[in-house]
């Protein structure tokens, strides 16, 4: 094949996902230290504010440097047919190349709300996300691979129908906190609690929430940043009630 294909990233989705993720992250920060702040003592909310503000700060300059960043890479990222072989290029100009003839699957799933191509050879594993008139591109593939695409409707969202009964004990929490027959039965029951309550019943549907392999760096999946953040959330929540309740100074 002597004719050169080129292929783009679907900018215009992942710009628009993106957005919604970065204000979804900025609104649970914001809402996260003001909670804690009705936590502190009136008098202790300066110095409170003080050291959150800052960091509030720069967490909204990381967040939009990270934005900027990402939509650069991606708009100068491309994937190119010719000769036979497939390259993808990245935005320093660094080129991955698959030899179609060796090519032994491919795949075509949604990864994170993204359509994916899944490339297999006896080598290696080599994922294409959100590229731009995808179908174009498998069926350009299967011509001239002779491999006849495998399509996988499995899902991997963090979201679906099922999602809020994994989240009943909490609704149930929530209740009974507003119950005075029970709450008197269980002095616990405090919206403190429920936030606790809350981020373990979240940590241990995030423990078994089904992922798909990234084939790339799998170390830094999403599943395992969310846990992290969600533990680091949860330690302070247990510093905060027990620093109220007067341990550190016993």
């Amino acid at each position: 094949m002597s004719t050169q294909k080129t292929f783009h990233y679907n900018v215009d989705l992942f710009r628009n996902k993106l957005l919604k993720r970065t204000w979804i992250v900025i609104s649970l920060f914001v809402v996260f230290v003001s909670y804690n702040s009705l936590q502190v003592p009136q008098e202790g909310r300066i110095q409170f504010f003080t050291i959150f503000l800052p960091l509030l700060a720069l967490f909204f300059w990381f967040l939009r440097k990270n934005y900027l960043k990402q939509i650069e890479i991606l708009s100068s990222g491309k994937v190119e047919i010719e000769g036979g072989s497939l390259k993808q290029f990245d935005a320093n100009g660094n080129c991955a190349t698959i030899r179609i003839k060796d090519l032994e699957q491919i795949t075509t799933d949604k990864f994170r709300g993204y359509d994916r191509i899944v490339l297999e050879t006896k080598e290696k594993i080599h994922p294409i996300v959100n590229i731009s008139l995808q179908d174009e591109l498998v069926s350009v593939l299967e011509r001239e691979s002779g491999v006849k695409r495998i399509v996988d409707l499995t899902e991997d969202r963090l979201w679906n129908l099922k999602t809020p009964l994994y989240f009943l004990p909490s609704v149930f929490a929530l209740i009974a906190i507003y119950i005075p027959v029970i709450k008197g039965k269980f002095p616990i029951l405090s919206p403190e609690f429920l936030g606790l309550f809350f981020n373990v019943n979240l940590i241990i549907y995030l423990l078994y929430l089904p992922e798909k392999q990234n084939h790339t760096i799998s170390q830094f999946s999403l599943k395992r940043r969310l846990i992290f953040i969600s533990l680091v959330v949860f330690f302070f929540q247990v510093y905060i009630q027990l620093d109220k309740s007067g341990w550190f100074k016993s």
